[in-house]
């Protein structure tokens, strides 16, 4: 009798260890803290088929994908052979670039649930992978058929017209992909960005093309490259206002250091673009305002036709200022030359329809240099 009791004490405690441990996973895994999960890989004799599938999902998510399809098998192995393990050991294998092998996973999960549009939307992922865009596109448009609960094979079929250049049918794709992916889907955002894109170089509906980047823009605050194309929307619709509310914007972003990169040429953002006798001109402003004289505050590109280089550039910058006098003068870099123009301004605030015109009458001889000097000063 005290035998019996005593195993009976021993097997309680050796239950609820395992209990808790169960526990601790699942626990662990709803809080997605995936590395204390992977501690528990020397205990897999111990866990059931969910929970070594639970320590395959941490190691993917660790962007191990080896040990993830370890686990995944394992968990396979006792029972957990359901489609969300196939479907991740199919993600795995892309990303180990194992396209035939991912193929049969997603297949196997398909098999388990015919109708998950994720799963369908992934084996499109993997023959765009392979480069086999044709296929992928095949299998995006059957996941769009299915019950939309993911959303994302919306975003990949319009992509994918988008890079046939097809633009009309892409954009058309476009704006269904942003009726059907979720809003907190980064597809969604990158939806709208592609519809600003086309709306603005396609069709030219520079209101579409504004609202599409302000969406996006709102969506993504600290994602500031798009902040430009929103600008320069605002710009080309006439919203000169709202276009300089979003450049004061990364402005700041710009002098707190949260906006850095390649894409700042001379600490200066593209704000705006029109064209020219076939040639197009770029409009660049400063991020800095202009502190001393000869401070640059815009720069203006002219291109050649083919727009592989600039032919001209032209500039506003700070000048000694009388009473009442200019206090920004138009000015143009020439091979080794400087030339300085009568046309200024008296306030920082330079309207860029008035600087546009500005450069166009240089363009056609109606404005002639007043000033030249060599940047080497002599």
């Amino acid at each position: 009798m005290i035998i019996k009791k005593v195993f009976l004490f021993i097997f309680t405690i050796l239950l609820c260890s395992a209990i808790q441990g169960q526990t601790k996973i699942g626990e662990l895994y709803q809080s997605k803290d995936y590395l204390t999960i992977t501690a528990f890989a020397d205990k897999e004799s111990s866990l059931n088929g969910e929970e070594l599938y639970m320590l395959g999902y941490a190691f993917f998510q660790l962007e191990k994908d080896d040990k993830a399809i370890e686990f995944y098998d394992k968990a396979i192995a006792k029972g957990f052979d359901n489609g969300v393990t196939h479907f991740y050991k199919g993600v795995s294998l892309t990303y180990l670039k194992k396209y035939d092998e991912a193929v049969k996973e997603i297949d196997m999960a398909l098999q388990k649930e015919p109708n998950n549009q994720e799963y369908m939307n992934q084996k499109g992922l993997i023959y765009k992978s392979k480069g086999l865009e044709d296929k992928a596109l095949d299998y995006f448009e059957e996941a769009t058929r299915y019950p939309n609960t993911y959303g994302e094979p919306f975003f990949w079929v319009a992509y994918i017209h988008h890079g046939k250049q097809d633009y009309e049918k892409a954009l058309k794709c476009y704006y269904v992909a942003a009726q059907k992916v979720p809003k907190n889907n980064s597809y969604y955002v990158a939806t709208l960005q592609s519809i600003g894109q086309l709306e603005y170089t396609y069709t030219q509906n520079f209101e579409k093309s504004a609202l599409a980047y302000a969406e996006a823009v709102a969506r993504k605050t600290e994602d500031y490259k798009w902040y430009t194309k929103l600008i320069k929307a605002y710009n080309a619709n006439k919203e000169f206002s709202k276009a300089n509310d979003a450049f004061e914007l990364l402005k700041v972003a710009y002098t707190n250091k949260e906006y850095s990169g390649k894409e700042l040429k001379n600490k200066m953002v593209s704000i705006d673009e029109f064209e020219w006798k076939k040639h197009k001109l770029n409009v660049f402003k400063s991020l800095e305002d202009p502190k001393k004289v000869l401070d640059i505050s815009y720069k203006v590109y002219l291109l050649n036709k083919s727009g592989e280089f600039n032919e001209r550039t032209f500039t506003v910058e700070k000048t000694i200022q009388t009473q009442g006098g200019t206090k920004h003068l138009l000015c143009e870099e020439k091979k080794e030359v400087h030339l300085t123009y009568p046309y200024g301004w008296k306030t920082d605030t330079i309207a860029l329809e008035d600087l546009k015109k500005a450069i166009v009458l240089i363009l056609e001889d109606e404005l002639k240099p007043t000033a030249s000097s060599n940047f080497n000063g002599k």
